[in-house]
């Protein structure tokens, strides 16, 4: 399958991923109160140690794996698969009995975040990751994601709908992970879990989800410790800006789950050059993406939330201003971590680059939370990023000296930084209401970066699309 096609059906569903909540986020942050919503964000923050429990490692493991061995993918499917739900069982017994023995648990927004559990449990998209068949993965998703925008629409009216707004959340998320079995029959046969099978992939799962655990630790707890010690209204603003700021990062990271696969194909294969011609095409894409947004958010920031978010949230954009930054080091670390160490079987470098920067979070937000706090959470998650970009530069230094990637940054970086320029000019000359300010600075800085590329010959269109055209 074209991995161009691939590409388009993942960036589809991410471009809705970021439409809806622009949709979304005006309403909810008018219904809810900002503790109403760091209410949920703070229990959803302890959710996430579970669902990181009942996946394991297995997303990419479970791709990389299936994506190698096409012969044999029932057999693979089930050894993979009885791993994860024997973990999701393990995980949802362990939740059950914090909900039960600690008091602080027993909020009713905590007990319907279980059926995350569940539906983690059933998530088989690494499968059709792996086969390269994302066109199954975007139609489930996107009916489910507007299926559930419309629901929160009709049946969520005030504040008291908290628990109604949370549920409604997760059911959908359930039944979209359900539907993904019926499709998958085709590959992988009748159930029959396979325990001895299963050890075989223990090891290196295991390896996969120590990297997970040191993830969460960073992209997680900095919500768990901000609500315990500064307040769950810290929670809230910080999560909203958090949201935005992922919101923008779907549009850097959506390559990454099709490039995986194809990477691990081509290494399978031995096609080293082509290897190199992927990993030169991520970083550029990534590149003209990555600069021209964080430029264009710096400039549009107080008029987007002035509009966007209600009167309790208008702080986060000092907290958007910080972890904006974000965006370039997460962006690198999809491809030198996902699409460079996962593939080569770098599991230990991919495990240090994560865990240590997951222990140096934690101190770093023992410092900063109590006196900052969600503009002190913001500075440790940017400093975690590059900390996790610099450890991985180091592990990849050798693949990349074969890709080249400076040339074209540097006109990228200039391009950018002329186009945050003339913005700053036309700022300080017009002053329209927030929404025409962001909807002229987007329109205005769209026409001045592409302007500015196409002059640098930053692209090769014939050769991008050539590339991403090739077959298999």
């Amino acid at each position: 399958m074209k991995v161009l096609k691939n590409y388009a059906y993942n960036l589809s569903y991410q471009l809705l991923v970021i439409i809806l909540p622009i949709i979304t986020t005006p309403y909810v942050t008018r219904v809810f109160s900002s503790n109403d919503l760091g209410t949920y964000g703070y229990f959803n923050s302890i959710v996430t140690y579970f669902i990181l429990l009942a996946t394991l490692g297995v997303a990419n493991y479970g791709t990389k794996e299936i994506s190698g061995h096409r012969k044999d993918i029932q057999k693979n499917f089930w050894g993979i698969y009885t791993l994860q739900l024997g973990a999701t069982i393990l995980s949802l017994t362990l939740y059950v009995l914090l909900c039960v023995t600690l008091s602080s648990m027993q909020n009713p927004v905590a007990y319907i975040l279980g059926l995350s559990l569940v539906s983690k449990g059933l998530d088989i998209s690494w499968l059709f990751q792996g086969l390269e068949d994302f066109r199954k993965i975007t139609i489930r998703n996107i009916t489910v994601k507007l299926v559930g925008v419309i629901s929160i629409f009709l049946f969520v009216r005030s504040a008291n709908d908290l628990y109604l707004y949370v549920f409604l959340l997760t059911i959908f998320e359930l039944l979209g992970q359900l539907s993904m079995w019926l499709p998958a029959r085709e590959f992988i046969g009748k159930p029959h879990f396979d325990l001895a099978y299963a050890r075989v992939h223990l090891k290196p799962v295991i390896l996969l989800f120590l990297p997970q655990i040191a993830i969460s630790l960073y992209v997680t707890l900095d919500r768990t410790m901000l609500g315990a010690l500064a307040s769950k209204m810290d929670v809230g603003i910080y999560d909203q800006a958090l949201k935005l700021v992922n919101i923008l990062l779907t549009l850097v990271t959506s390559l990454g789950s099709v490039m995986l696969p194809r990477v691990s194909s081509l290494l399978s294969s031995g096609d080293h050059k082509a290897v190199i011609k992927m990993h030169q095409m991520s970083f550029l894409i990534y590149n003209l993406v990555i600069f021209p947004i964080i430029a264009g958010m710096l400039i549009v920031n107080d008029d987007f939330v002035q509009f966007f978010l209600g009167k309790d949230f208008q702080d986060a954009r000092y907290a958007i201003a910080i972890m904006i930054f974000r965006m370039f080091f997460i962006g690198w670390t999809n491809i030198m971590g996902i699409q460079i160490l996962i593939p080569h079987n770098k599991n230990k470098e991919f495990m240090i680059s994560t865990t240590v920067p997951a222990i140096v979070s934690v101190g770093l937000n023992l410092i900063f939370l109590p006196k900052l706090g969600f503009i002190g959470a913001a500075i440790v998650s940017v400093l975690t990023e590059a900390l996790v970009w610099g450890i991985q530069l180091y592990f990849t230094r050798t693949y990349l000296k074969e890709v080249p990637i400076m040339g074209s940054m540097i006109k990228i970086v200039f391009a950018s930084g002329l186009m945050y320029g003339l913005l700053l000019l036309v700022k300080s000359i017009v002053h329209l209401s927030p929404t025409l300010n962001v909807v002229l600075y987007a329109g205005l800085g769209a026409i001045i970066y592409g302007t500015l590329i196409l002059l640098f010959k930053v692209v090769d269109v014939k050769e991008l699309k050539q590339q991403f055209t090739k077959r298999t």
